[in-house]
């Protein structure tokens, strides 16, 4: 049996004009790389001309290939490069930074710049375990992941941080901050794959069975309901009824199984605190006769039910964020 390389085969690094590693680099679609931004202009400054030299993690220094920038978010500090050559693989998913779990662990795996002591031989990568902590906001409207992690090294930036549940990548390593008053310690700043996908938009096909996490009309519909107790518009309607059905592995654990009452909600023609009691002397219609005035148990169950299913959809909604 073959043993899998530790090193994914997308991962690359970003080499100077005389082929020094500058940072890592990995590919989401072939030919198609991507790192962070300060890591290629600092990297062409170092050259005259336009032309960015990247190699393998895996085989370094095997073969040199030529990748120029095509798209770039200087404030995320994401960068979008073409290379003359595509690696043998690609990052498998890509999800959205704000669906990740909180303390979700993650991997982050990339060049390293390693003082040695005495005559050792330079280490080549290093592998640094963390957890994901959300995002942070600058001043300057631009929004980053952030998670925790003792071990990110120079050379990483550009580096995809990945979940190591299913290695989809949830970031970009942007860079390290460097605490002088123990606030903060230990966090890494990372771009966000949501702005890695409008960065992508018009140039890489987005395939949407590789982007995931991604909040859809399902729940953008359903949460409009709850909100304004109103239905969804025909088009959202439309993309609801061709969304997926939840997993089928067993009942979902947030959502509460049929037939069970929520809690603190009233049981069908239950009698509700302070409603108005019906006039029991007015005479009672018939199967055919004028419908039943405001006030009657009819009117209170519709309105139970319509409660009820309020809380329903609410909990799936909160169900399709965390599943995507």
């Amino acid at each position: 049996m073959t043993k899998r390389h530790p090193v994914p085969a997308y991962l690359g690094r970003v080499l100077s004009p005389s082929g020094v590693p500058q940072g890592t680099c990995f590919q989401i679609a072939p030919g198609w790389l991507v790192t962070a931004w300060h890591v290629a202009q600092a990297t062409l400054a170092l050259g005259d001309d336009e032309v960015l030299r990247v190699d393998r993690l895996s085989e370094p220094g095997a073969e040199r290939i030529g990748a120029r920038v095509v798209a770039e978010d200087r404030k995320a500090d994401l960068i979008l490069l073409r290379a003359d050559k595509a690696f043998p693989a690609s990052a498998r998913l890509l999800r959205g930074s704000r669906s990740v779990r909180h303390s979700e662990p993650v991997t982050v795996l990339g060049h390293a710049l390693v003082q040695e002591t005495g005559d050792q031989p330079p280490v080549l990568w290093v592998e640094a375990l963390g957890e994901w902590q959300g995002e942070a906001r600058r001043t300057d409207d631009v929004t980053l992941g952030r998670f925790y992690s003792r071990d990110v090294l120079p050379g990483m930036s550009g580096s995809p941080v990945r979940q190591r549940s299913d290695d989809s990548v949830v970031g970009v390593v942007s860079a390290r901050y460097n605490t002088s008053d123990g606030w903060l310690v230990h966090s890494v700043w990372s771009g966000r794959v949501e702005d890695l996908r409008e960065l992508c938009k018009g140039h890489v096909g987005l395939d949407e069975s590789r982007w995931v996490g991604f909040a859809g009309a399902t729940t953008v519909a359903v949460e409009g309901l709850v909100a304004g107790h109103r239905e969804p518009d025909s088009g959202a309607r439309a993309e609801t009824a061709s969304a997926p059905d939840p997993q089928p592995d067993g009942p979902d654990p947030v959502a509460p199984l049929p037939n069970t009452p929520l809690p603190n909600a009233p049981l069908p023609n239950a009698p509700v605190p302070n409603a108005p009691v019906p006039n029991t002397s007015a005479p009672v219609a018939g199967p055919t006769g004028p419908p039943a005035p405001a006030g009657s148990g009819d009117t209170l169950s519709d309105t139970i039910t319509e409660e009820v299913s309020l809380g329903l959809l609410a909990r799936f909604t909160r169900w399709i964020s965390d599943t995507l």
